[in-house]
């Protein structure tokens, strides 16, 4: 059977049929074998590759910039939420696109126009603004780039900017700037008047059944939070420091060891006056040489309540050299005179002198014992955790353990805000959300809830009492708060209405200042404003009604803060026609950016694009 099979493998039959099988895999395998882009490719444009180094540096530097904005990396699946990969191809692809294009028409640049190109980048230049190889060198590596490669870059980005000069000519047309700058340049001036809410304040009480009514539609507004009542024991070596008493002897042998850190130079309490005039002046020049006191100078010049206590310093703690050097010269009781920068004069007195030397043991007593508390208080913090975790898994009440060492307990309704955290000046100011979370996580039945740690060796021990899940109030538990609800309701309605009222009279031609007047209310008038206009006593919400219309408009606002403005346009001033326009300006940019990046997108829709998902996926970090 063998020899069979092998002798008909030489026949011209079984060559036939080999080719035909040939063909056959040819037509239908080799797309995947041989077409297919390879390892190093992620996507391909037409007949241009994007390989996986260009899309690595795109796609990290945007990932870079991202990290720089937030302040924080994304992963790979984050990342690809926010688009930035599929952002850095779409980029790659266009420039493809663009460069596909530009080699169809046959566009360059010499080799002379790209070294003038490199020789003007200002980033490879030295000191004197030249061209410095050594530093064009050192860039390029810091880049991962080679000389080569880095010219074909630039050769390539030459190429794409002469596509793009198709548009460089191109305008928005010029109802669409006008539009623009009337946009941001026209102003307005309105008469208004703000309804005082006490002249609409509704004080009746309600019926039973509007009562039960507004209770009904408004249900979810006198609704119960889940709270829960917790005991919360805090740990930390602050905590435990507060608890302890430390001895006198101790205090003093702390003392004798480390008294040398309570050695103070010389301080001396110093005292200003700045002299008004040359009167002034003479007076204390006289004074100082005669001998006479500071005070007799200073009370024979009644200038008694000029005089300021600058404080207790040592010398170098002074920042200003020419009052340090003044002080510091004289004796206790002495002052003198100094010129200021402006050119005036000051009297430096010093009124006491404390002499440089150890401090005595009563002026530093509560910050050694502070020292020795927090010292020790390191040292315990690890041992009490281990005590309290063994009495909480004997089912002991932890405010046992926590009253052996001087800790304090709190007992709190906590809510999923966690206001109640808030007046607890023992926890760390960033954890009240893991609190919270912690808290809400224990089961009501628990007999043992775990620890929260919040790091540096702080921890919180609870224990979970009661859970009071949320739920609807009955209108009985809350009738005094559904009554004052009912009655805020119904005066925004009263202002509301006045101030439909007043807008339907203002569109039939009254003037706001008799309407006004007649409500009781004080109208106003406004200065001119555009739509940007921040130092204004009008709000945003006014501001952008009112150029909802022209000249004669009326309308009303009800503001942020609950307020309601009723307000007529009296003046609209056009903007200038050559006036400049940060909008117009920013607008022209983007149209021509615009028609660039739509005309690169339609060229690359025509070439193609094919994307190997399996190095996309690699370089993104997803599986």
């Amino acid at each position: 059977m063998l020899d069979n099979l092998r002798n008909f493998g030489r026949s011209w039959i079984a060559k036939i049929f080999l080719g035909i099988l040939i063909i056959a895999v040819a037509g239908f395998g080799i797309p995947s074998v041989f077409l297919d882009l390879n390892a190093n490719t992620v996507a391909r444009v037409g007949d241009q590759n994007i390989s996986i180094r260009d899309f690595d540096r795109i796609y990290r530097a945007q990932i870079n910039q991202f990290a720089q904005q937030t302040g924080v990396a994304p992963s790979g699946q984050e990342a690809l939420a926010y688009g930035i990969p599929n952002a850095a191809l779409a980029r790659l692809a266009n420039e493809a696109s663009a460069d596909i294009l530009s080699q169809r028409l046959g566009l360059g640049v010499s080799d002379a126009k790209l070294a003038d190109m490199v020789r003007r980048d200002p980033n490879f230049a030295s000191a004197l603004g030249l061209f410095d190889a050594s530093e064009f060198s050192a860039m390029l590596r810091q880049s991962g780039f080679t000389e080569a490669e880095y010219l074909d870059l630039q050769r390539d980005i030459a190429n794409r900017e002469q596509v793009a000069l198709v548009f460089d000519g191109v305008q928005l047309p010029q109802v669409a700037l006008d539009i623009a700058r009337s946009y941001e340049n026209d102003l307005r001036t309105i008469d208004y008047v703000e309804l005082n809410p006490v002249l609409f304040s509704v004080t009746d009480e309600p019926t039973e059944e509007q009562l039960a009514q507004f209770f009904a539609e408004n249900q979810d507004r006198f609704r119960t939070v889940e709270t829960r009542s917790v005991t919360l024991l805090p740990l930390t070596s602050e905590a435990l420091a507060a608890g302890m008493e430390i001895s006198d002897q101790d205090i003093a042998a702390e003392y004798e060891r480390t008294g040398d850190q309570y050695v103070v130079g010389e301080r001396r309490t110093i005292h200003q006056v700045t002299l008004p005039d040359a009167d002034a002046a003479a007076l204390f020049e006289a004074g100082l040489a005669s001998g006479r006191s500071f005070a007799s100078v200073v009370s024979e010049a009644g200038l008694q309540t000029s005089v300021s206590e600058l404080g207790v310093f040592e010398q170098g703690e002074l920042t200003d050299p020419t009052v340090a050097d003044a002080a510091f010269a004289l004796d206790e009781g002495g002052y003198s005179m100094i010129n200021d920068d402006a050119g005036g004069q000051r009297v430096i007195w010093v009124s006491s002198v404390q002499e440089a030397g150890q401090q005595p043991i009563e002026a530093v007593r509560d910050d050694i014992a502070q020292s020795i508390a927090s010292r020790r208080a390191q040292d315990m913090v690890l041992d009490v955790y281990d005590e309290i975790e063994e009495a909480r898994a004997a089912f002991q009440p932890v405010s046992e353990v926590a009253e052996r060492y001087g800790l304090e307990s709190y007992d709190l309704d906590l809510t999923r805000d966690g206001a109640a955290l808030a007046d607890l000046d023992v926890l760390p100011p960033d954890s009240t959300q893991r609190i919270v979370e912690a808290v809400f996580a224990a089961s009501e039945d628990a007999q043992f809830t775990p620890a929260i740690n919040l790091g540096s060796s702080r921890t919180v021990f609870f224990e979970l009492h009661e859970v009071q899940p949320e739920r609807d109030q009955t209108l009985e538990e809350v009738r005094d708060e559904v009554v004052v609800a009912w009655q805020e309701l119904e005066t925004e309605l009263n202002m509301t209405r006045t101030a439909e009222d007043l807008v339907a009279a203002l569109d039939f031609g009254d003037d706001l200042f008799t309407l006004a007047t007649a409500q009781g209310q004080t109208p106003q008038s406004s200065g001119t404003f555009g739509r940007s206009a921040t130092a204004t006593v009008l709000g945003p919400d006014v501001i952008q009604s009112a150029f909802q219309g022209g000249e004669g408009y009326a309308n009303y606002v009800t503001t942020q803060d609950g307020n309601v403005v009723v307000f007529q346009v009296t003046d609209v001033i056009p903007a200038e026609a050559e006036g400049t326009s940060q909008v117009a300006t920013a607008l022209q940019t983007s149209f021509r950016n615009l028609l660039y990046s739509s005309f690169v997108e339609g060229l690359r829709e025509d070439v193609g694009i094919r994307i190997n998902e399996q190095a996309f996926n690699l370089v993104v970090g997803i599986e």
